[in-house]
């Protein structure tokens, strides 16, 4: 209904604040290890449920095994846990869990969970698909940050705004921000600005559900029909986007070791002298007709964007210029593809001549696959059929904040505007309800296949009710509290009585058919471990 956000909006479990209520205490209950599975067991009684027995420690084992590496146990490690469960199991659980979250295989597995959910690939989807050389260092490094337990709200920061917050660390300014160029990519699409408008949605749409738990496409095109997100909402999280520049010019490399390469090629282009100017000047015309024919292919705007002078260009033209550029570097790339037959044979000499004439050329420096901003300004970003012309300021959702975000330029990086530092800012704020409890319940849902709130990426109206949120808000409070750490996290409900138990029916399959109050590990989850498999689910 129209008429803008309501209280009752507002009261909406999942923008309320995050509050840690004390644990419950169940009368007569020897089964709880840790305050998890005293909210569990709160519920299970209040639905005449008992809990169900341990699972034995070779099961248990292969279980956490399976969620923490993503590999079997092997038959020593099943001999040894089993006799020390033997003598202690608690603390044999314990040293489990710690051990398992030590293996560099950690990193490896729940980094597939993250990768998954930023839609991670190694080439640029559609028909040519190309390879994307450069983007395996992403990956790499949510496998190091994982292993390394680095704190979730600045793991979150370096992906969003790295280049802003940190822009003297290479990893973190040009390899964790790869996280703003999963977007897929179609090399022959001449629609450069319907392209470039996807590519926006995309991002917009990729915030909305990895980190705020709320499908907010539905708002892109009219303000959603059933949760309080104006179609102003969606563009104004998208303006935090409007200035970013696509870029594979930046090295992943220190000042000193940047220095010490130019050097290097400095020496090489010396040897190489005439011959390598010669090959240039060869070139050159080749280059000329291969980019004269890829920009014939496009519209007349971005013809028209091509031809002028790079300074005349709007900050919105020089987006589209790049974007465009990169069909001409393809083209650039197919060089050969673009001599005349009686020019082959001569471009063969030419280069054969270069690598006489020369030492080794040195290897170059590891380049990220990354962007940056345009400048300290951004385009502007409008509504769809706007009639007021008026652009769209940066901003949060509405229901939890209706002011403009405050962006403030950061000194670090003058050549940025900074708001994507103030987006990463409200994101890991410990007064936004939703980024925390979100990552806490996808982690939840990996364990025991279905999250508090079944609906990992849509806590809105169109979810499901979280079926025990004072656990939710306990675990997300404690998560926050402590740093924000994963392995710990983790911790707490691995070493829980609940995630121990057998996964047989008993009767709680009768009472409880779907399993929601969690009297018995969910026997499809642990069907799919003991076949094997690494499901992610």
């Amino acid at each position: 209904p129209r008429g803008g956000i309501t209280d009752e909006d507002r009261r909406w479990w999942a923008f309320q604040p995050v509050r840690a209520s004390a644990p419950p205490r169940v009368a007569d209950d020897p089964w709880s290890r840790n305050p998890v599975d005293r909210f569990l067991h709160e519920r299970m009684s209040r639905h005449g449920l008992e809990p169900s027995p341990p699972a034995g420690p070779e099961a248990f084992l292969r279980r956490v095994t399976l969620d923490l590496t993503g590999l079997p146990p092997t038959p020593e490690e099943v001999a040894a846990f089993t006799a020390a469960a033997a003598r202690d199991r608690d603390r044999a659980t314990e040293a489990l869990v710690d051990r398992l979250l030590a293996s560099p295989y950690y990193g490896e597995r729940w980094a597939r969970v993250w990768l998954d959910l930023v839609r991670y690939a190694e080439s640029d989807g559609y028909r040519v698909d190309d390879y994307r050389p450069n983007v395996w260092r992403y990956r790499d490094w949510v496998i190091r940050a994982l292993n390394e337990d680095m704190p979730y709200d600045g793991f979150v920061t370096a992906q969003v705004a790295g280049d802003e917050v940190w822009p003297d660390d290479p990893e973190r300014a040009r390899v964790a921000t790869t996280f703003l160029r999963h977007w897929i990519y179609e090399y022959n699409n001449r629609d450069v600005r319907g392209q470039w408008q996807t590519i926006l949605n995309d991002l917009t749409d990729v915030t909305g559900d990895l980190f705020l738990g709320l499908g907010i496409q539905c708002a892109r095109c009219h303000d959603h029909k059933f949760d309080p997100i104006p179609q102003r909402d969606y563009f104004r999280l998208q303006a935090f986007f409007a200035p970013l520049l696509p870029r594979e010019d930046l090295v992943v490399a220190t000042a000193s070791e940047q220095a010490q390469h130019a050097v290097q090629m400095d020496a090489w282009r010396d040897g190489a002298g005439e011959a390598l100017r010669e090959l240039e000047r060869f070139e050159a015309p080749v280059r000329k007709r291969a980019a004269a024919s890829a920009t014939a292919k496009f519209p007349e705007d971005i013809q028209r964007i091509l031809g002028m002078p790079a300074s005349d260009r709007t900050l919105l033209e020089r987006q589209l210029a790049a974007l465009a550029q990169r069909q001409i570097a393809y083209e650039w790339a197919r060089l050969p593809t673009h001599l005349k037959k009686e020019e082959k044979e001569a471009h063969e000499t030419l280069q054969r001549q270069v690598r006489s004439a020369a030492m080794q050329r040195p290897d170059p420096l590891p380049s990220a696959f990354t962007v940056t901003d345009l400048g300290p300004e951004a385009p502007p970003v409008f509504l769809p059929k706007s009639r007021d012309g008026e652009p769209v300021a940066p901003g949060f959702l509405s229901v939890l904040d209706p002011v403009p975000a405050t962006i403030l330029p950061s000194p670090q990086a003058p050549g940025s505007t900074g708001r994507r530092a103030a987006l990463a800012r409200w994101l890991v704020s410990p007064e936004n309800p939703l980024t925390a409890r979100v990552l806490v319940n996808r982690v939840w849902q990996q364990h025991f296949g279905r999250g508090l709130t079944a609906n990992a990426s849509d806590f809105g109206r169109l979810g499901e009710l979280p079926t025990h949120p004072e656990l939710l808000d306990w675990l997300t409070a404690r998560f926050i509290a402590e740093g924000w750490s994963l392995k710990r996290l983790h911790r707490w409900i691995l070493t829980s009585a609940a995630y121990a138990q057998a996964a047989g029916g008993g009767s709680s399959a009768t009472l409880d058919p779907e399993n929601r109050w969690l009297a018995r590990f969910p026997h499809a989850v642990w069907r799919r471990r003991s076949s094997g498999t690494c499901s992610l689910r």
